[in-house]
């Protein structure tokens, strides 16, 4: 029987990656547009309104245009991202929030 070598393997894997390539079944990629159409349905479906969707697009073109800017610190992609990131959290958690007011007054209602 043929032992499997690091030659082979990798023959093999590459192989497998053209078949997969050439699926006819394979989907495209979605255009930008599509992409941001689809993620802004998600945001949607988690709760956020139409409002906080719009920051929420705002902050993703944001983020694109600050990572086109010419880096002038070894450390700028990593604070712009971490900055992105306490947007983004300020407003995925908004719809709890709300959930949370909501429950308190009903809870407060009953005896």
């Amino acid at each position: 029987m043929h032992d499997l070598n690091r030659r082979d393997a990798l023959h093999r894997a590459a192989g497998a990656g053209m078949l997969a390539a050439l699926d006819p079944q394979a989907q495209p990629e979605p255009s930008k547009d599509e992409q941001r159409k689809l993620d802004r349905k998600s945001v949607l479906a988690a709760g956020l309104t139409e409002a906080e969707a719009d920051c929420w697009e705002l902050a993703a073109e944001l983020a694109g245009k600050l990572f086109e800017l010419p880096q002038l610190h070894p450390m700028d992609k990593q604070e712009i991202a971490t900055a992105i990131h306490v947007i983004q959290y300020r407003l995925l958690s908004r719809p709890t929030y709300r959930k949370y007011k909501d429950a308190m007054k009903e809870i407060s209602k009953k005896p």
